[in-house]
């Protein structure tokens, strides 16, 4: 069974680079340069974040007990 916290952590994590994801988009549309690269950046840290996440912690086999 998955560590439910994790498990948390992960879509607390997928719902702001979706959130991020959109922004850039708008910003893109906009030809808003300065709020592309914020929202680049966004991404790049919570990707980071996640990638990390799923090196370390393997939600599949965790064992909680």
């Amino acid at each position: 069974m998955a560590h439910i916290f994790s498990v948390e952590i992960h879509k607390f994590l997928g719902h702001k680079i979706r959130l991020a994801e959109e922004g850039k988009n708008r910003a893109v549309k906009g030809d808003d340069e300065k709020t592309r690269r914020y929202f680049e950046g966004r991404l790049f840290e919570l990707n980071t974040m996640r990638q990390y996440l799923n090196e370390k912690i393997d939600l599949k086999n965790w064992r909680y007990y």
